[in-house]
């Protein structure tokens, strides 16, 4: 997927990533972290929602060929390698699970290895609001929303995988990254994990 990034400054991301679907037309969907459903519901092709606790109550499924859902950590579900049965690749994936940077770098390299080359990663939260919701501790009588520090997620990237295309987008309320030209088969972060966790907490 020949994937341009347009300049539309302050598109608040669930329409973003509802343009992202139209554009790339995928055939399978990734989404880790669906909670309500209301990312989910965006898209209209086949798709996989992870999510330790699904709070849905709208209808999420639409005209979908076919929606699976997962109950459990993406730890769990990675590791149980559940895409694999069910499709050969995930063509686009949305990454908006729990908002501490070990865990969303976990889930990116996760995804990847499930992808191809012209396949689309976008992950939520990597732009904090305020310095307050940017710690990894939510502090809920301070602040009502919270990116945790998913932030490091890109200068990570930028420093193990300078292979990757990056993309930070204006997107309210906490920006939307993208990366493309994905590799399935490069180790790096795997090797480096241990490293890159002790050098950014």
């Amino acid at each position: 997927m020949d994937y341009q990034f347009p300049t539309l400054k302050g598109v608040p991301y669930l329409r973003y990533l509802a343009r992202m679907h139209r554009h790339l037309l995928p055939n399978w969907y990734l989404e880790v972290g669906t909670n309500t459903g209301r990312s989910l519901a965006r898209a209209t092709c086949n798709s996989i929602a992870v999510d330790p606790n699904f709070i849905i109550s709208s209808d999420v499924i639409g005209s979908k060929p076919a929606v699976h859902f997962f109950q459990s950590t993406s730890d769990d579900f990675f590791s149980a390698d559940h895409t694999k049965r069910l499709c050969d690749k995930i063509d686009l994936a949305f990454l908006d699970g729990l908002h501490l940077f070990e865990f969303l770098l976990r889930d990116f390299m996760g995804t990847e290895k499930l992808c191809d080359t012209d396949s689309v990663i976008a992950m939520h939260d990597c732009i904090p609001m305020s310095y307050i919701a940017a710690e990894r501790h939510w502090d809920t009588k301070a602040t009502k929303s919270w990116t945790g520090d998913v932030w490091k997620v890109v200068p990570i990237l930028k420093k193990y995988r300078p292979d990757l295309k990056i993309e930070v987008l204006d997107c309210p309320p906490s920006g939307l990254t993208i990366a493309t030209n994905l590799d399935p088969e490069n180790d790096v972060l795997d090797k480096h994990y241990d490293e890159i966790i002790a050098e950014f907490m």
